[in-house]
């Protein structure tokens, strides 16, 4: 069941009663979503693009660093959000089956 709240980065956390950490995966996530939303859109507005303005060639190589940008920092989210899950699962079993904690780190701990 923490694996399946973890879709949403902190739920399985807080299924697993570990509000700080909770708090850290909630926080992270909601903290990068505006930032995304300028990388995709290269801080445009709506309804505008960079061809209009007749600097094509500077701000097409400014879109093109901002979806590189966008990638590395997208999949870099992926793997924070897989290990939301993978962390959830873990302490779930080990709350379960009334074990210690496996040694990892300090942070999982919390």
């Amino acid at each position: 069941m923490a694996a399946v709240l973890s879709v949403v980065p902190g739920l399985g956390q807080l299924y697993n009663l570990q509000p700080v950490k909770a708090a850290f995966f909630l926080l992270a996530t909601i903290l990068t979503i505006g930032p995304a939303v300028l990388l995709i859109t290269a801080g445009e507005r709506l309804g505008t693009t960079l061809l209009h303005r007749g600097d094509g060639t500077a701000f097409l190589l400014l879109a093109l660093g901002s979806v590189i940008v966008f990638l590395a920092l997208f999949l870099l989210g992926l793997a924070f959000w897989a290990s939301a899950v993978v962390d959830a699962r873990r302490t779930a079993i080990e709350i379960s089956e009334q074990r210690l904690s496996s040694g990892r780190w300090w942070f999982f701990r919390l």
